[in-house]
């Protein structure tokens, strides 16, 4: 079946601990459409599973997840970019409300055209990174990037390119390190 780009399927996950601390999870494997379901649906049946689950299991779950699989876009590429190597990353910090401390945002396999020749990434007004760095300050409708503790990023502090180690990488990098 390789090639075939089929959806994988959305996982309710329940982390739960037993008396000595020890952590497992179980998950549960669901079809979810969201053309014909919300998400608010989708969070309301991994609760009811989660009550049904918590009347089965001795052990206390600790949180779920919901992941959600999609397929790409149709107007993403749909070929990798010649030279392109998941070790050569866009490293973009931003600035968080009310704190010193920046959100690292990294994107592996950077493009070279977005590179000057003094190595940085061009951040031209307008240009490909400023345009996503532009829309993951002002958010997306209902959906505004956070940091980890939800506090809101507002404005890109900084950008460089960096070299990161990808562990079990299928070839020899040919990245140089910045």
């Amino acid at each position: 079946m390789k090639g075939l780009s089929m959806p994988s399927p959305t996982i309710i996950s329940y982390s739960v601990l037993d008396e000595n601390g020890d952590p497992d999870s179980i998950p549960i494997y669901v079809a979810y459409d969201a053309a014909t379901e919300t998400v608010s649906a989708l969070l309301g049946a991994a609760a009811a599973f989660g009550g049904l689950i918590d009347a089965v299991t001795g052990a206390k779950i600790k949180e779920f997840n919901v992941t959600i699989n999609a397929l790409p876009d149709p107007s993403w590429k749909t070929t990798v970019a010649a030279d392109i190597d998941n070790q050569k990353s866009l490293l973009l910090n931003f600035n968080v409300d009310d704190s010193k401390y920046p959100q690292e945002l990294v994107i592996p396999a950077v493009k070279g055209s977005l590179i000057g020749t003094d190595g940085k990434p061009i951040l031209t007004s307008g240009g490909a990174i400023d345009a996503l760095a532009d829309a993951i300050v002002a958010g997306s409708g209902a959906v505004f990037p956070n940091n980890k503790f939800l506090i809101d990023l507002v404005s890109l502090r900084d950008a460089a390119v960096t070299f990161r180690k990808v562990k079990g990488s299928l070839k020899k990098s040919k990245v140089i390190a910045p």
